[in-house]
């Protein structure tokens, strides 16, 4: 899962943040975004976690929570413009048959 993670502290380095969210699941990559002409840090950027459930438990216990007196805002990452999101096969189960009231 792809998490977009906004109101970085200009001073957090891409390996405390992987090192923060570590702590709740396996990470895969972690990207702070770099102005293109100083590479300053813009204080946002993606950690893309191994799964889904480890991406809603980086949510639900980092989102708003206070690292270098700035609150992380923490959510799942939103496609491209023009990128299609990805499509989950559906299978459906055939349905029970329900004894009826009448026997």
């Amino acid at each position: 899962m792809n998490l977009f993670v906004s109101n970085i502290d200009y001073k957090i380095t891409e390996d405390q943040l992987k090192e923060l969210f570590a702590q709740y699941g396996e990470v895969t990559s972690v990207i702070i975004l770099k102005d293109m002409d100083d590479q300053k840090p813009k204080g946002y950027g993606f950690v893309m976690m191994s799964s889904s459930y480890e991406g809603q438990k980086c949510v639900m216990r980092l989102n708003h929570r206070k690292i270098n007196d700035r609150a992380l805002s923490v959510e799942e990452a939103r496609p491209k413009p023009g990128e299609e999101p990805e499509k989950k096969e559906r299978i459906l189960r055939p349905r029970r048959n329900r004894a009826s009231k009448d026997k």
